[in-house]
């Protein structure tokens, strides 16, 4: 027991000294560490200074459903097909026109999206259109050298070139294929904007960063009604479908239809004072076709106007919560944050070396010993 507590300061003795020593060797070095982070500073400030300027936009949209969808998202299975993108209900409405929340960033993430965005217009101050991707390779600059790849261009690319311009060109049709050139367009696209979706409130959020606070307002705007435009293809696809089948298959009843109600009429009419039997058989028989024909018209009508009316309730609506604004404050750089971290970055580094020097020399000259 007395050997136990004779230890205990003893130790708490060593523990003591060990960080006496470090403070002292780190007040002995304090010139240097000074120096360092004194160093980093001044990085930090040429770093902040430096930085390109960048602007946020936003805008805020809340796609709004049908009475019919509300009702059924309290049931377990639009709990299961919002997790799973996929409806499991049996109503017809919302089975054919949901579309899970949760599907937006992927529609954000394909390529077929973004190439599609590279096509629309922008506007600058100067009054002048450009496309998207005319802009993006506006803003590439002409240091970005690879000689990696400028050593393929011009050696095995040539060959390759040539032998994909003799490939003919009707077999990229039903692919998507990307130039090089649109690749590198598309990564540069993507880090200029995003899109944030809150599944608790329902709203989704679009950004976008600019070094032009113009540009950054007209991308939000492109990127939402691209967006937007997306969700009501997919949603009211299927019913599209519907209605074009249904208006195909009226215009053919309709046509057989004044067919039947012509024969109909000129058999009359050219038999007005004969009454035998076998006319009132073939005018039974013309009025049974007539009648037969109208029925199938009026059904088709029907459908036809039911699927109408059943596109626009499904064509979702998109009430805006924060319309884009071209901002006036940067968002880019945080001049001061950045300073910030270049200090404690300096610090630690400074003093994590002069913590290692001495354990460090005496390792090294152990191992030439």
């Amino acid at each position: 027991m007395n050997e136990n507590m004779t230890n205990s300061p003893n130790n708490f003795e060593e523990d003591s000294i060990d960080i006496i020593a470090l403070i002292k060797n780190i007040w002995g070095e304090r010139k240097f560490i000074i120096k360092i982070t004194v160093s980093f500073f001044i990085i930090g400030c040429i770093v902040a200074l430096r930085s390109p300027i960048k602007y946020t936009s936003q805008t805020t949209f809340v796609p709004q459903v049908s009475d019919d969808q509300m009702s059924n998202s309290s049931s377990l299975g639009a709990l299961a097909s919002s997790l799973s993108g996929i409806n499991l209900s049996t109503n017809e409405v919302t089975s054919d026109s949901y579309l899970s929340p949760l599907l937006y960033t992927n529609i954000i993430d394909s390529e077929e999206f973004s190439l599609d965005l590279l096509t629309k217009e922008l506007i600058n101050l100067n009054s002048e259109k450009l496309t998207i991707k005319e802009y993006l390779l506006s803003k590439e600059s002409s240091f970005n050298f690879d000689p990696i790849g400028f050593i393929k261009k011009y050696t095995i690319g040539l060959f390759l070139n040539n032998e994909i311009s003799e490939v003919n060109s009707d077999i990229f049709k039903n692919y998507n294929f990307i130039s090089e050139e649109d690749y590198y367009l598309l990564y540069s696209l993507r880090e200029k904007f995003s899109v944030e979706l809150n599944e608790k409130e329902g709203f989704i959020n679009v950004l976008a960063v600019d070094e032009d606070a113009f540009i950054s307002s007209q991308l939000v705007e492109l990127i939402t009604k691209s967006l937007q435009s997306k969700i009501i293809d997919i949603r009211t696809d299927k019913v599209k479908g519907r209605l074009e089948f249904s208006k195909k298959q009226y215009e053919i009843k309709q046509a057989e239809f004044d067919l039947s109600q012509k024969k109909l009429a000129e058999f009359k009419d050219s038999n007005k004072s004969i009454s035998t039997a076998r006319f009132m058989s073939e005018l039974q028989k013309l009025e049974s076709e007539y009648q037969l024909q109208q029925n199938i018209l009026f059904t088709l009508a029907s459908e036809y106007n039911n699927n109408k009316i059943k596109l626009n309730k499904d064509t979702p609506i998109f009430s805006v919560i924060d319309e884009v604004s071209v901002p006036n404050k940067r968002s880019e750089p945080k001049r001061g944050q950045l300073i910030i971290i270049y200090v404690f970055l300096g610090l630690v580094l400074s003093v994590g070396f002069v913590l290692v020097k001495a354990p460090l020399k005496k390792l090294i000259k152990e191992i030439k010993d």
